[in-house]
């Protein structure tokens, strides 16, 4: 089992099936020689986006359920309207939780949906949202 900590200081216990979704953890699982309680704090990542990151893990641990069914839940998940600040807010967060956890399919995911969405926003806009992106990187390198 591996425990998750927000930086809002929300608790996530997941099972390592789940875990093994994004290569960070998988990397961390594999130094747990001991198979001992793993404990991770995500110092960037807060609770509302790590639940939202952990339905994507889990269902994509899931292995009764096809890839064709896969694709069908990732196209709701991500099936909703970016005019606003919250929804546009949650899915650079989600695809920087992606990136900091190194979750392939969910970075792709969430870099589509933002791709459809980019090309409606201003300059200034498009500006403050890279220039958001990228405090993020200089943060986690």
């Amino acid at each position: 089992m591996i425990t998750l900590k927000s930086c809002d200081k929300k608790f996530f216990v997941i099972e390592e099936t789940v875990a093994l979704q994004s290569k960070t953890l998988k990397r961390m699982m594999a130094g747990n020689e001991n198979d001992e309680h793993i404990l991770v704090p995500l110092t960037t990542i807060k609770g509302n986006v790590l639940a939202e990151v952990l339905d994507y893990c889990t269902k994509h641990a899931e292995v009764e359920t096809s890839e064709e069914d896969k694709k069908i839940w990732d196209a709701q998940f991500v099936n909703f309207e970016l005019d606003d600040e919250t929804n546009s807010r949650m899915l650079l967060d989600m695809f920087q939780a992606a990136k900091f956890l190194n979750i392939e399919g969910l970075m792709d995911l969430t870099r589509e949906k933002a791709s459809e969405w980019m090309p409606r926003k201003t300059p200034e806009a498009k500006e403050a949202i890279l220039r958001r992106i990228e405090n993020h990187r200089q943060l986690n390198d």
